[in-house]
């Protein structure tokens, strides 16, 4: 068994639909269902659908914990 963790960010369903989410953030349905399907066949263990997401997270990991707490985000 292989478990994957996926790491859409922001999809647009209809629950997201009356929102106003930024686009480059946002996946679409079918591009969470292709990146999953690749996962699954590369055997990855993490998955960010958005490649944009994995540079944000990126920079927040890089932040000291001491820091971040002091932000107001």
């Amino acid at each position: 068994m292989h478990v994957i963790t996926v790491l859409p960010g922001f999809v647009a369903t209809k629950m997201t639909k009356e929102m106003n989410l930024p686009s480059k953030l946002t996946a679409q349905p079918e591009e969470v269902a292709i990146a999953v399907l690749n996962a699954v066949k590369k055997k990855h263990n993490i998955i960010y659908v958005k490649k944009t997401w994995l540079l944000i997270m990126k920079v927040i990991r890089s932040i000291p914990e001491h820091f971040f707490k002091k932000m107001k985000l």
